[in-house]
């Protein structure tokens, strides 16, 4: 169940995302392929050209697209460790 405290830390994410130019959503995994999902319902397609943070353990960690794909629950060797957690993504700076 959601509580106030739990919407309150989600909103303070949300705008911290936007003030760091992250765009913020939830991980799918479909066919050997990742993906944004947007609240809006649109898909960002992801790939080695994005920063890809996943929210655990009340912060985010940052994870390399290969991880994303190639990262599966021990318990569960089918199902893909970061599926359907909250992401946030932005373009990594060209040199």
């Amino acid at each position: 169940m959601d509580t106030l405290s739990d919407h309150i830390k989600y909103t303070t994410r949300k705008i911290d995302a936007f003030l760091d130019n992250y765009t913020l959503g939830t991980l799918i995994i479909e066919n050997g392929q990742a993906f944004l999902e947007l609240e809006i319902g649109e898909y960002i397609e992801l790939n080695d050209s994005f920063i890809i943070e996943v929210f655990a353990g009340g912060k985010y960690q940052t994870i390399t697209y290969d991880q994303v794909i190639n990262t599966f629950c021990s318990d569960a060797p089918d199902w893909h460790l970061y599926a359907g957690a909250e992401c946030r993504i932005k373009r990594k700076a060209v040199a």
